[in-house]
């Protein structure tokens, strides 16, 4: 165990705005800083680092804690080891007592701890190779030369290379007191069947993988000539230190760059990033050859909102990613692209320009996304016009992903100049793309509510958690629309009883609610089983209530209809009423969380600073809520 005095004394060290701000974008809002949190998706930044505390707090998830508490959350640590990490960064020295405790050493930290000594011996190894052996001082050191690579930038990426003989690492590794199982589940040894072991990088270069945090997480091992039949590259599979959809090559160099920038360069390979790097163009990252996924979205966002995309000068490889590009407008980043000319990569046209010269075309040549997207496709339809029609489509599903309206409505606008299509029509198919978007929205928008009150972790009484006449509007719907469609893929019925399962706090005050709520959890049937099972029901006061509910009907004022006033029948508005039942319903725990806070700031010993903080996040919520609700009108 490590003793509680060095606890104190490393906690009194660090400059915990430091610490986090290696993984989050930090804002200064008076005497703390903001961001966007890194434990849960969120828009609208809801994460605070207070310096004076020395603690970090999310009024979205109600994650908080000190420095060491927030890297054994954000990178998996037990206590020991972020205790360990922090110490090494601030030079203090823990004292260590007593025996250590079975829980902070479970056997899976075990194993993370053997794969993290494993690769970080690996990565010495790999550098020693290079620049102390004579095998790797001939071989391996001239490729990187002829990249253009500078000594200081070969060290700085800390590159390697791995002999040509088979179990040369291996051999070494395991001489040094490394266990082969090891070594095998870090993906730096792979297992013959005869059961011997032969290194997995061998005759290759070595590009080591670097979390946003330093830490050492996997390996890229590349030939050396392209007349070797071998594949290019020997990557490290999944471990438990390295998912390939949560890295990006390059982060933990780049991260200072981009924020001070407030931009991202994406290329693709790793040689490209270094090359631009060493060109001074710093805040690049590459995806390492694979479409993008959301964790490394999240992973930028962290950063930077504003993304510009540099495509090799290769058509059908731009074509190809195309449709990741549409997660990150998704995601409310702001995507501009560069195309380079044919035949060029960042790496090769930057060593062709020079640093200045690429980071001049890198600022002449980019461009919207949406605009690239429509030209590209575009000129490949020719005078086609049901390929041109198609390919209008596929651009109008990329501005759909758009949600600020403003930006949208002015890439319509542009769009139809480009496509030489009228606007409204354009603005007509956005529309009903948008429709399916928004719903999507709106559900997640339910979850977040539903997030935010389950993490406050302050109880209510039963009575202030719902409203009698929304619990039955809410029944209403199911039963009326239950076999309607949802969204794409699931009918209504399967939304609620997913959300009646799933959701403790749906709590209701009606008895009849109560009870079918307890008939819906209980039951047995696997599919939605319609109207008639209520209708027919052998407890006569469900049978009652639906058939009370099916019988009533509501008829527009003849007013209406003679003064043609348009009014959203109940069959064309379910979704809506629904979504803001369930998001009325929540809004009851939101007003009564708001008091609770208030209250509390009587307190005497109260942190009067945070819990304005919290108020103020809960009423933001409060009122994205209430203008989601809007003036709908529930049926009772």
């Amino acid at each position: 165990m490590i003793s509680p005095a060095s606890i104190e004394q490393l906690l009194n060290a660090v400059v915990i705005e430091d610490v986090v701000g290696d993984y989050v974008n930090l804002r200064r809002s008076g005497a703390r800083y903001k961001g966007v949190c890194p434990f849960h998706d969120e828009k609208t930044p809801s994460f605070i680092v207070s310096p004076g505390l020395g603690i970090y707090k999310c009024f979205g998830c109600q994650k908080g804690g000190n420095a060491i508490q927030f890297l054994m959350e954000i990178d998996n640590m037990s206590y020991p080891e972020a205790s360990r990490s922090l110490a090494k960064r601030y030079g203090i020295e823990l004292i260590e007592t007593g025996t250590r405790d079975d829980d902070e050493y479970k056997e899976k930290q075990k194993v993370r701890e053997s794969l993290q000594a494993a690769l970080d011996y690996a990565a010495d190894f790999f550098e020693n190779q290079l620049h102390d052996v004579e095998e790797g001082k001939t071989k391996a050191m001239p490729y990187f030369k002829e990249r253009g690579y500078t000594y200081e930038t070969i060290r700085k990426w800390r590159l390697g290379y791995s002999p040509e003989a088979w179990e040369a690492f291996t051999q070494k590794a395991i001489k040094e007191g490394y266990k082969a199982e090891n070594l095998e589940l870090a993906g730096l040894i792979k297992k013959r069947e005869n059961g011997s072991h032969y290194d997995l990088y061998r005759n290759r270069v070595i590009f080591p993988l670097i979390g946003v945090s330093g830490k050492l997480l996997g390996f890229a091992g590349r030939k050396m000539s392209s007349a070797d039949p071998a594949p290019k590259y020997v990557n490290s599979p999944e471990t438990e230190l390295y998912k390939k959809s949560d890295f990006l090559f390059g982060i933990f160099q780049a991260k200072n760059a981009i924020k001070k920038q407030d931009k991202v360069y994406l290329t693709e390979g790793y040689t490209d990033v270094i090359t631009l790097h060493q060109a001074g163009i710093e805040n690049a990252v590459a995806s390492s050859g694979t479409a993008l996924t959301p964790n490394q979205i999240k992973l930028i966002r962290r950063f930077t909102p504003n993304v510009t995309v540099v495509y090799d000068g290769d058509a059908a490889g731009i074509k190809a990613s195309l449709r990741g590009i549409d997660l990150l407008l998704s995601d409310d980043l702001n995507v501009r692209v560069v195309s380079l000319p044919e035949g060029e990569d960042p790496d090769s046209y930057c060593a062709k320009l020079g640093g200045e010269g690429f980071a001049d075309y890198l600022a002449k040549e980019e461009q919207n996304f949406i605009i690239f997207k429509a030209r590209l496709l575009l000129d490949e339809c020719g005078s086609d016009p049901i390929k041109k029609s198609e390919a209008i489509r596929d651009i109008l599903q990329s501005v759909a992903c758009m949600n600020d309206a403003l930006k949208r409505n002015a890439m319509n606008h542009e769009l139809a100049r480009v496509c030489e299509v009228d606007e409204s029509l354009l603005a007509s198919e956005l529309g009903k793309l948008l429709r399916n978007k928004n719903l999507k929205h709106e559900q997640d928008f339910i979850q977040e509510v539903k997030q935010v009150t389950a993490a406050s972790g302050v109880d209510m009484p039963k009575e202030a958690l719902t409203d009698i006449h929304q619990e039955r509007a809410l029944f209403r719907i199911l039963l009326l629309h239950g076999e309607e469609p949802w969204d794409e893929n699931t009918r209504l019925s399967d939304f609620v009883v997913k959300e009646l399962k799933e959701d403790d706090q749906l709590i209701f005050n009606d008895d009849m609610c109560a009870l079918i709520t307890s008939e819906i959890k209980s039951a047995s049937w696997e599919v939605w089983p319609g109207k008639n099972y209520f209708i027919q029901h052998a407890n006569m006061e469900i049978a009652s209530w639906a058939a009370g509910v099916l019988s009533s009907g509501y008829e527009l004022s003849v007013a209406y209809a003679d003064n043609f006033i348009h009014v959203k029948k109940e069959e064309d508005n379910y979704r809506n009423e629904l979504t803001a039942v369930f998001l009325y319903l929540r809004k009851k725990k939101l007003d009564n969380l708001i008091k609770h806070y208030t209250q509390s700031l009587q307190e005497p010993d109260a942190d009067v600073s945070e819990i304005l903080e919290m108020l103020n996040y809960l009423n933001d919520l409060r009122a994205r809520v209430a203008k989601k609700i809007g003036g709908v009108v529930f049926s009772i």
